[in-house]
């Protein structure tokens, strides 16, 4: 939206232009039909918030960008994520080395998770067929959420952390 809207500045515009003013700026190998309800919901989203209107029905429809969408400070993605509250860490990191052993944990990380996740399945399987065994399993079952949570938590902190590293490597 932010291209077609403020790159662009589309107004009066309809789903079907949309669609290709998007297709323009990323060509995509999702068929056009696809691309035209991603647009859509975006459009609906707009409307819902009073940054677009909308007149008309069918393939008639017009939308339109409302006074307080043009009242919004408009600060790129980009920006936004290069000063992100969640990216406060040196901005100078020069060699991929240095981190590449996150990558490698949190690789570790998400095959441990599989294998709870797994268990966890396995664990309710078994409650399903054999309803006798239940105190025996909930603990067990329990021990394995709780390791899949922290597992979870270890995986997200390692992606956002090299996603910020990736997005201070582009900008500098």
């Amino acid at each position: 939206m932010y291209k077609l809207l403020i790159e662009k500045e589309m107004d009066a515009f309809s789903i079907i232009e949309a669609r290709d003013a998007l297709l323009q700026f990323e060509p995509s190998n999702q068929e056009a039909n696809e691309v035209r309800k991603r647009v859509y919901r975006q459009l609906a989203l707009f409307q819902r918030n009073g940054w677009l209107k909308c007149i008309g029905r069918g393939r008639q429809k017009r939308f339109y960008v409302t006074d307080e969408f043009r009242k919004l400070p408009v600060v790129s993605k980009k920006d936004t994520l290069a000063t992100s509250p969640y990216c406060q860490t040196q901005r100078s990191i020069d060699n991929k080395n240095e981190y590449f052993v996150l990558i490698k944990e949190r690789k570790e990380h998400e095959g441990e998770l599989k294998i709870v996740l797994g268990e966890i399945d396995e664990y309710r399987m078994l409650q399903t067929r054999f309803p006798a065994l239940e105190n025996t399993i909930t603990p067990l079952l329990q021990r394995s959420r709780l390791r899949s949570a922290e597992l979870l938590g270890k995986v997200n902190v390692l992606t956002n952390v090299l996603k910020c590293l990736s997005i201070e490597e582009a900008i500098c």
